[in-house]
């Protein structure tokens, strides 16, 4: 980002940058290392010494004598084009700041140099920490620039300037208190009787209901809240006004996020006993125009259905997929939008796969369930491990079967295919609307042809419809054919619906397809092929399903789209 003048650097710049352990801080390192200032052992002792002491990186490197603090002073500077200074500098007597209080220039290490109604000039001694660049973002509204300085000069002019002032018993006047009162009251009002039951009368009605996901989305004068079922989203009551602060404060607390965090997103776990059985609710906060948005994904253990036939898994369709399954390498690969249920095909996958005599590595984003006897990985970007880098690494832990969560990029699907080549079966999924298309998608994403048509073994395009609830739906006949349609009662809740079922679309690479690979032939080529070697698309297994009384047309038509205007 362009600097506003030479040397300096405007506070914009720090309020969207990473601190330690990612951008600046990754900067940082590689700076002391690539320059030769510290060895990577030392590096490696100092990150141990900041894990430790919670201290930041420049404060141990200094404490443990690794650098010195000009040395640290010199690299700040060069890493972040930040202005040095030193005393010489420093104003002979306090600068007068409304906004923060001088407790906290004296915990955080700040020392201001000069304001107007413009900017704010700033000595820190710790260019990286990240709360103090956060709560001057909270209490100041104009730009603020940072210039570094030595620490122990800080040190000194500060409580020179402030340690025996009024600071220490001020009240109520700055920035930390105001801070700590919100978060206080906040806290206090989550750990009320009424939000407490609340909270708990909310997660329980989503299990018991069996929804997938509940969502606590705050709107300008109300808190909605809204419960997903059978892929739908439905309202139910929202709670009294007064208590949608302390509701979404409530769920943090109770996922173990920082309550006081609230422009940044932040992912947490709940673990909760309903019915006399442990349940997870995976986490999600983001800032929206009037407040935080909580989406909750419920995890139960006990409902994950993992029999290919429970599933709605139609024949012949489970026979080729089986098939596939019984290869001892290549690559299996289910394709659909989100929420279409390709994770729990691969689990019931895993699961049949699943024997004593086989070791199975996955990488998901995130685990949803465990397995017992797999080896599940969590994707964590914050620390470099990715689906391709975690591919790579199992390809050293001697596997025989793999799965990876999505092929999101070309190097995931080069080395998908080097570990198919030698020997292992892959199961990954794909986002795409069609099994054909998943092959012209790997196509585009540079996958060489000969590789794609050597290594996949079957490509299958999945969907969930809702299922006709069995208590109201009415049959109708359109255009003189039989077919069915949702009413509504209470044992579907009025929406005509209970339950979902698949409708899938297997692709089996035979010789003939691995020809039209090769050629790289379009997607509705690669289709019509399939269909002549006997393969049912979506849209034909969701019309029989239609005649059969299972779905309705409209249900259908919301999920693969009109397709072809053949007849049921």
């Amino acid at each position: 980002m362009p600097l506003d003048r030479v040397g300096c650097v405007p506070y914009d710049f720090f309020s969207n940058t990473s601190v330690q352990g990612s951008g600046l801080g990754d900067q940082f390192e590689t700076y002391l290392l690539e320059n030769g200032v510290l060895s990577p052992q030392a590096l490696e002792r100092a990150r141990k010494g900041t894990t430790q002491s919670g201290d930041g990186l420049g404060d141990v490197l200094t404490r443990l004598g690794l650098l010195s603090e000009s040395d640290l002073v010199q690299a700040y500077g060069d890493v972040l084009s930040l202005e040095r200074i030193d005393k010489s500098s420093f104003p002979g007597e306090k600068i007068p700041l409304e906004e923060v209080s001088e407790r906290f220039l004296l915990a955080q290490r700040a020392l201001p140099l000069s304001t107007d109604d413009k900017e704010l000039r700033l000595a820190v001694a710790d260019p990286l920490e990240e709360f103090t660049r956060e709560a001057l973002e909270y209490a100041i509204h104009k730009k603020v620039t940072y210039l570094i300085a030595p620490a122990s000069e800080i040190d000194l002019a500060l409580e020179e300037l402030y340690g025996d002032g009024p600071a220490a018993t001020m009240e109520g006047a700055g920035l930390m208190e105001e801070v700590d009162d919100d978060i206080d009251r906040l806290r206090d009002l989550a750990s009320e009787a009424p939000v407490i039951r609340y909270v708990n009368r909310l997660l329980h009605q989503a299990v018991s209901e069996e929804a997938s996901d509940i969502h606590v989305e705050p709107m300008e004068a109300s808190l909605k809240i809204r419960l997903r079922k059978d892929g739908m989203l439905e309202d139910v009551e929202n709670p009294p006004h007064q208590f949608r602060s302390a509701i979404t404060s409530r769920l943090k607390i109770m996922a173990g996020l920082d309550i006081a965090e609230r422009r940044l997103p932040q992912d947490g776990r709940i673990r909760i006993a309903v019915q006399g059985r442990d349940i997870d609710f995976r986490v999600s906060t983001t800032p929206t125009a009037f407040g935080e948005s909580v989406v909750l994904r419920i995890l139960n253990q006990h409902k994950l259905e993992l029999d290919f036939t429970t599933l709605g898994f139609p024949e012949p369709e489970l026979g080729r997929f089986r098939a596939a399954l019984d290869k001892p390498h290549g690559i299996i690969l289910v394709t659909g939008p989100t929420g279409s249920g390709k994770t729990t095909t691969l689990y019931a996958a895993l699961n049949v796969l699943n024997r004593p005599d086989r070791k199975i590595l996955t990488v998901e984003d995130p685990i949803e369930y465990m397995l017992e006897g797999v080896n599940q990985v969590q994707v964590n970007s914050r620390i470099g491990l990715g689906f391709s880098s975690a591919l790579r690494s199992f390809l050293r832990q001697d596997p025989d079967i793999m799965m990876v969560g999505e092929i999101r990029d070309m190097e995931t699907a080069q080395i998908a295919v080097q570990a198919s080549l030698t020997g292992h079966l892959i199961l990954s999924t794909l986002h795409t609307n069609t099994a054909a298309g998943a092959i012209s998608r790997l196509l585009d994403m540079g996958m060489e042809d000969f590789l794609l048509a050597s290594t996949l073994n079957l490509v299958m395009g999945q969907r969930l419809v809702r299922k006709l609830c069995g208590s109201c739906k009415e049959e109708v006949v359109v255009e003189g054919n039989k077919s069915w349609r949702a009413v509504g009662c209470p044992s579907c809740h009025q929406s005509g619906y209970q339950g979902r079922t698949m409708i899938v679309e297997v692709l089996p690479i035979s010789d003939r397809i691995q020809d039209l690979i090769r050629s790289k032939a379009t997607t509705s080529e690669i289709e019509a092929q399939a269909v002549a070697e006997g393969m049912r698309t979506m849209d034909a297994q969701g019309r029989e399903l239609v005649a059969r009384g299972v779905t309705s047309l409209e249900e259908l038509y919301r999920v693969v789209g009109e397709g072809n205007n053949a007849e049921i």
